[in-house]
């Protein structure tokens, strides 16, 4: 690997200044991570059918014509049936869709996927299309929600932060097992694995969820990067462009 492939791997430019991103910090936490990287073509496809759905909403929330693989209409439709029932509001979509966000003070960027009010109050949402949500998805938002509202007046910042969890399966109709395949692989949960499952229609499904704890899971997530800085101390002291006082604090 070089290191003009680790700076894109790993982070954005920003005003001349290279920051790690967020994800990249968050991936080291994660409790799955290990499990995903061992099963990399599963870890992949789905990473690619998280990508259409993505890719598939913000088209949606935009007004912008688009075709929607076949594959991700039932996740399509769950996410319509859920805004509806919602009331959301994005004020400036080309401007609050996909943000850019970032903090020099504590040196890390990232992307939001929505700004929006939801039932009339303003916050952000982090899209998520796997089967649960994760306990690193809290500090993942929270340094998202602290870089937003730097930036922010008092009276423009978010009040809160959502994970928006998008899935889809098939349910046994006898046991009520759940299969899913996405990720390339047949993964069923649940019901009698006994059972000779008789596979329905495919179906959405939806999970949204209120984060609280905001400065706990921010505290966290500071101590987490300066352990992503510690094991990438290498490589960071070859970026000219990266801050040098945050690699001085793992290096005495």
């Amino acid at each position: 690997m070089t290191v003009d492939f680790f700076k894109q791997k790993y982070g954005y430019e920003i005003d001349g200044m290279w920051l790690p991103r967020v994800t990249a910090v968050t991936s080291m936490v994660s409790k799955t991570n290990f499990l995903a990287l061992s099963r990399f073509e599963g870890f992949q496809a789905s990473t690619d059918w998280g990508t259409l759905v993505h890719s598939a909403i913000e088209h949606l929330l935009k007004g912008e014509k688009t075709i929607i693989d076949p594959r991700i209409v039932p996740s399509v439709e769950i996410f319509k049936a859920w805004q509806k029932e919602h009331s959301l509001e994005i004020e400036n979509p080309q401007e609050h869709i996909e943000k850019r966000v970032f903090d020099k003070e504590n040196c890390y960027a990232g992307t939001v996927d929505l700004i929006a009010k939801v039932d009339g109050r303003l916050g952000l949402i982090d899209l998520k299309t796997g089967s649960l949500i994760r306990e690193e998805h809290s500090l993942q938002t929270a340094a998202y929600f602290s870089a937003y509202n730097k930036s922010q007046k008092k009276s423009e910042a978010c009040q809160t932060r959502w994970i928006l969890r998008i899935d889809q399966y098939e349910q046994c109709r006898g046991c009520f097992a759940k299969r899913r395949t996405k990720s390339g692989r047949e993964r069923t949960t649940q019901g009698n694995p006994s059972c000779n499952h008789q596979w329905g229609e495919i179906k959405g499904e939806i999970e949204f969820k209120e984060l609280t704890s905001h400065e706990h899971d921010l505290n966290a997530f500071l101590s987490a990067k300066e352990l992503w800085v510690w094991y990438n101390k290498d490589w960071l002291s070859r970026i000219t462009n990266y801050p040098v006082k945050f690699l001085q604090k793992v290096l005495i």
